[in-house]
Formats: structure tokens, C-alpha cells, sequence
């Protein structure tokens, strides 16, 4: 009789684990920037706004943890090997080095816009907005990580995942402005 572990171990290599990860910090992030452009429209009912802030708080900080997981489960790859080193500093790997560095900048900017909410006292509202305008470079980085680098690009559900995140994005930031404007 066969173990639960022999059983799921196929299902729980490296290349799933870092493979989920990604996706789900990639999703993640997506929410927490989608969340934040709704919040600065301010267009939402009054009532509705604490819980928006909730799921924007949420999906940054988990988005965060899963994409450090996404890395950190690629010590563990026997097929690239990776050192922490080449982890954590964007340009130092041999394998895929720019389309690697996509994603570990896009870490550290949103580990950076998540570090200036929790300063945002000490740093000034008109520093931590200025810091956040990073997070469409740190979305755009990890949308194309994901894109030139992740091994399912080429199916179309994932095609359809980032051309949808990607447009839903565009769409509210061109309202955003557009409002921005307006006022």
C-alpha cells in the first residue's frame, strides 16, 4: 500500500510548488493593485470602503509572502540550481538572468510600497503616495515575469489570465486619470 506522500509527491515538486506560488502572488497582486486604484477613485459607498481597504491590506501582504515562496522554493530545484544569492539579487543568475530580474525587482518594489504604508506616519502621506505610484512598475514587472518567463504562457487559460489582468488594470488606471482630471 502506497503512502499519501508517494502518492502526492508528483503533485508537491519544486516546479508545482514554485509554479502555484507564482500564480498566486501574481493574483494576489493584481487584487492589491486593482483594490488600490478603486480606493483612490473613492467612487465605492462610504460602508464599503473599510472592506476594500481590508482586501487591498490582505491581498498585498499575502500577495508578498507567496511571491517570497515563489522564490525561496527554487533553492530546492534540482533542475536550475539557484543560490540565495541569485535569488534574492536581480542580474546575479546565469539562467534567464533579465527575465528572472523581472520578478525579484517587482518583489522588492512591493515589498517597498508595503513597508511605506506601515511608515506612512513617519514618512508623510506625500512620500507614501509618491512610493506608491511604484506599484505599476512593480505590476507591470511582475505581469511580464510571468508572461517571458512562466511555463504556462503558452496555454490560453494563462493567456487569458494576464491579457484580462492586464486589461482590467489599464482600463482603471486610464479612469482613474480620466477622473483625476475631471476634478
Amino acid at each position: 500500500m502506497s503512502s499519501v506522500f508517494e502518492y502526492l509527491a508528483p503533485i508537491l515538486s519544486v516546479w508545482h510548488l514554485t509554479r502555484a506560488a507564482g500564480l498566486v502572488a501574481y493574483g494576489l497582486l493584481f487584487t492589491a493593485v486593482m483594490t488600490g486604484i478603486l480606493q483612490s477613485m473613492r467612487i465605492l459607498p462610504l460602508p464599503l470602503r473599510p472592506a476594500l481597504a481590508a482586501i487591498h491590506n490582505a491581498a498585498s501582504w499575502f500577495g508578498l509572502m507567496f511571491a517570497l515562496l515563489h522564490g525561496c522554493v527554487l533553492l530546492f530545484d534540482d533542475y536550475v540550481t539557484y543560490t540565495a544569492w541569485e535569488i534574492a539579487v536581480p542580474f546575479l543568475s546565469d539562467h534567464e538572468s533579465v527575465k528572472e530580474a523581472a520578478g525579484i525587482l517587482s518583489f522588492y518594489l512591493f515589498f517597498l510600497l508595503i513597508l511605506s504604508s506601515d511608515l506612512q506616519k513617519k514618512i508623510g502621506r506625500r512620500a507614501w503616495r509618491l512610493i506608491h505610484y511604484d506599484a505599476f512598475l512593480a505590476y507591470a514587472l511582475a505581469l511580464t515575469h510571468g508572461v517571458i518567463l512562466g511555463t504556462d504562457t503558452n496555454a490560453l487559460w494563462m493567456q487569458i489570465v494576464y491579457s484580462g489582468t492586464a486589461a482590467i488594470t489599464a482600463c482603471l488606471l486610464a479612469l482613474r486619470i480620466l477622473l483625476g482630471i475631471a476634478r
